[in-house]
């Protein structure tokens, strides 16, 4: 008995321990799992905080108890990010608490988002706005948010903090750059609105898309959004509208288009000119849009009218005057010429009636023998053509024909091309010559005189003098030339009468007895004793003789 009872007892001792060593392993591997489920859970943990910590955007968190469990927390967890504690220069770093983040902001900004995370823990109401950083032109973007858990239960609120200088910068300098843009294009509508004339524009569709003030006048419109939402065009005094199809016809060409058109504007009929340009609408070399305006002509017009009259009439005076006239144009075709032309240099009807130019016009007159004589054809005709592209006043010149007249050329700018003036001046200069001779051999007779002798025109201006007059009284040559008065001439003799009291009473008796004829004395300071003669002439001229007695 004592022997069973013991293998019983050994019996049930060994297989209470191997019921002990299996409940502590299956304790073993449940702690094992246990362990496991909570390591991989820190390390989640661990990422998320990680994760959060390296976030560009800093935070703070208000973290709550567990309402499901018993948690052993008796109050709310404040944390602050690394992030957030540089973002802020906080001194205590992530063990700051939320009143030494709101010290970093400005009183009026702090107190705004104390108020803000207020109504965050109380209501759960989200909130976003701008602060600004004190002592710093940093501005921060604030937003916060209430976290809940898939169980609704609460787990935290977090204020987010976001350094937004660098947009908020951008944002000021966009909106600045739109102000800009914008101030531009009312200066823009503004000067298009001040033109006296209608502008519109066209997008690819040749539909209307702005318009002038102007155009509101000719369209017959109260504003703008009426023109352009009916698609108002401007119609001529028929009804019709003038402009679309020269844009069709601008936007198919892409050259610009013109044609005048006749408007009736109050009871009157205008004449416009209508113009329509392409340009390309965009980015795209497709899309072509047109510009079109309209240019009142109707002075313009009457001018032209005008002046075209007045030219008629003005080529029929200078048909009829003795003087050669001839236009050639600004292709340097022969325009007009008058009977005197065609006569002075022997030219018949056939060769005038086909519009030469004026090359050909040289070349006859060369072959004529009438051409003045010139060491290089080719070069002179080369020449004469620069008029008709550099001639911007009237050019005179005298040319000596082989015959032996002269004829004097003048050259003028006009409107059609350019006018020749020809005329035969040698009766002229043959006289001139003459005349010059004869003065000429006045001078040498009044030269080899004696006597001192100044002749004085009828206006009193000296013509004549000889050279015992420039010795008699010390002159130089020049002191004469430029034709002085009989009173300056008199002044010039002031040097050798010194000894009078009163020179202008002397000198205005002296100017008398001259222009009376009257001889009389005069009595130099070098005790020269000089007879003076005047003689008037027919026509008014006086000559004066001063003769040393």
């Amino acid at each position: 008995m004592d022997a069973e009872l013991l293998r019983d007892i050994v019996f049930l001792s060994l297989l209470l321990v191997f019921i002990m060593l299996g409940v502590v392993g299956v304790l073993q591997i449940k702690i094992y799992k246990y362990k496991h489920r909570i390591y991989f859970i820190r390390r989640d943990r661990e990422r998320c905080n990680e994760i959060l910590y390296s976030a560009k955007d800093g935070s703070f968190s208000f973290v709550y108890p567990d309402q499901k469990v018993k948690d052993p927390q008796k109050g709310i967890k404040e944390k602050c990010s690394r992030r957030l504690a540089v973002l802020l220069a906080l001194k205590d770093g992530t063990a700051a608490s939320f009143e030494q983040v709101c010290e970093a902001f400005y009183k009026e900004d702090a107190r705004l988002l104390k108020k803000y995370v207020s109504l965050l823990q109380h209501e759960g109401k989200r909130f976003e706005d701008m602060l600004r950083l004190k002592n710093s032109e940093r501005y921060i973007c604030v937003y916060g948010s209430r976290i809940n858990g898939a169980d609704n239960n609460l787990y935290c609120d977090i204020v987010w903090f976001r350094d937004v200088t660098a947009e908020t910068s951008k944002i000021a300098d966009l909106a600045a750059e739109k102000m800009a843009v914008e101030d531009s294009r009312k200066q823009l509508e503004q000067m298009i609105d001040g033109l006296d004339y209608p502008l519109w524009l066209r997008d690819e569709n040749l539909n209307l898309v702005a318009v002038n003030k102007k155009y509101l006048e000719f369209a017959g419109a109260q504003n703008k959004t009426e023109v352009l939402t009916n698609g108002l065009e401007i119609r001529n005094g028929k009804g019709e509208v003038v402009a679309a199809a020269l844009a069709a016809a601008a936007q198919k060409s892409k050259k610009q288009q013109k044609k005048g058109v006749n408007i009736v504007r109050g009871g009157r009929l205008f004449n416009f000119e209508l113009r329509e340009n392409p340009y390309y609408t965009g980015d795209s070399l497709d899309k072509i849009g047109t510009v079109g305006y309209l240019v009142d002509n109707t002075a313009l017009e009457k001018a032209k009218r005008n002046f075209k009259i007045n030219q008629n009439n003005h080529l029929e005076i200078l048909g009829a005057l003795g003087t050669a006239f001839a236009i050639f144009d600004d292709r340097s075709k022969l325009y007009f010429y008058n009977t005197s032309f065609k006569n002075l240099w022997h030219l018949d009807n056939d060769f005038l009636e086909k519009a030469p130019s004026y090359l050909q016009f040289l070349e006859t007159i060369r072959e004529s023998k009438m051409l003045p004589p010139v060491p290089d054809v080719k070069n002179y005709k080369q020449e004469e053509m620069t008029v008709f592209s550099g001639l911007l006043e009237t050019k005179e010149d005298l040319l000596h024909l082989p015959d032996g007249r002269t004829i004097r050329r003048l050259r003028t700018p006009h409107p059609n091309g350019v006018i020749f003036a020809f005329e035969d001046v040698s009766d002229r200069l043959a006289t001139m010559r003459r005349l010059n001779d004869l003065t000429s051999m006045q001078q040498n007779i009044l030269d080899n005189l004696n006597d001192s002798v100044i002749i004085f025109e009828p206006n009193q201006r000296l013509k004549f003098y000889n050279k015992s007059y420039l010795k008699l009284w010390s002159l130089e040559f020049d002191k004469l030339q430029d034709e002085p008065k009989l009173d300056e001439v008199i002044g010039l003799q002031k040097l050798f009468f010194s000894n009078v009291d009163d020179w202008p009473a002397f000198k205005k008796s002296i100017m008398e007895n001259i222009m009376a004829g009257r001889h009389f004395s005069l009595l130099r300071d070098d005790n020269k004793n000089l007879a003076v003669s005047p003689l008037i002439f027919y026509d008014g001229s006086v000559m004066v003789t001063y003769t040393v007695k």
